[in-house]
């Protein structure tokens, strides 16, 4: 079992809505198994900084998000793949070696817009029973 899988979610302790963010959640395990490999490294990445950044006040749910913030935290999450060696490793399977200069950057910013978008519907949908 994964680390997200081991999390509750606030949303989780209304009865009527546990139904839907469970549907959701399923569907968003399927689309992501549909991702290669290395995008799913990346997503791992990204779902841990924004669970780091999940909390009241935080700049992912401003009204509307500063996007030097998000351009910062995407090069925290592209160093610390760096530190671990992912995106070397990534790079030299799919490319010989060549470098892929700003894919990883690029990848991971869409990845993180995305993951923000999600978890904003999903406190705006949850806002509503409180």
């Amino acid at each position: 079992m994964s680390l997200s899988e081991h999390r509750k979610a606030f949303y989780r302790t209304e009865g009527r809505y546990y139904k839907q963010e469970t549907e959701a959640e399923k569907e968003k395990k399927l689309i992501y198994s549909y991702y290669p490999k290395e995008t799913v490294m990346v997503q791992a990445f990204v779902e841990d900084a924004c669970d780091r950044l999940d909390y009241e006040g935080s700049f992912l749910y401003d009204e509307y998000p500063d996007k030097g913030q998000i351009e910062r935290t995407c090069q925290v999450i592209c160093r610390q793949m760096e530190d671990i060696g992912e995106i070397k490793a990534m790079e030299s399977r799919k490319s010989g070696g060549k470098t892929q200069t700003g894919f990883w950057e690029t990848l991971t910013a869409t990845l993180f817009c995305q993951e923000m978008y999600r978890r904003r519907c999903r406190r705006n949908r949850c806002k509503r029973l409180w």
